[in-house]
């Protein structure tokens, strides 16, 4: 059992339809995923998951979104 990280990502969201994207792809990885924090005001999407870094930032560039940081915190 690996422990969860918690990942944080700048993303270029420019409506509420980009950050329900963005949720519904990582609500879809669950129960690998605990916790979902996505702020459009802040362009920053926060996630808690045993999942590697590169499995989630894979799933938030599949909706086309640019993401311009990501890192472990």
């Amino acid at each position: 059992m690996s422990t969860a990280q918690h990942y944080h990502f700048d993303v270029v969201m420019t409506c509420a339809g980009c950050s329900n994207a963005i949720n519904r792809v990582l609500t879809r990885l669950e129960p690998d995923v605990s916790n979902i924090e996505i702020s459009l005001e802040k362009q920053t999407v926060d996630v808690v998951s045993v999942l590697p870094l590169e499995t989630v930032l894979e799933k938030i560039k599949k909706t086309g979104k640019q993401v311009k940081n990501a890192q472990v915190l």
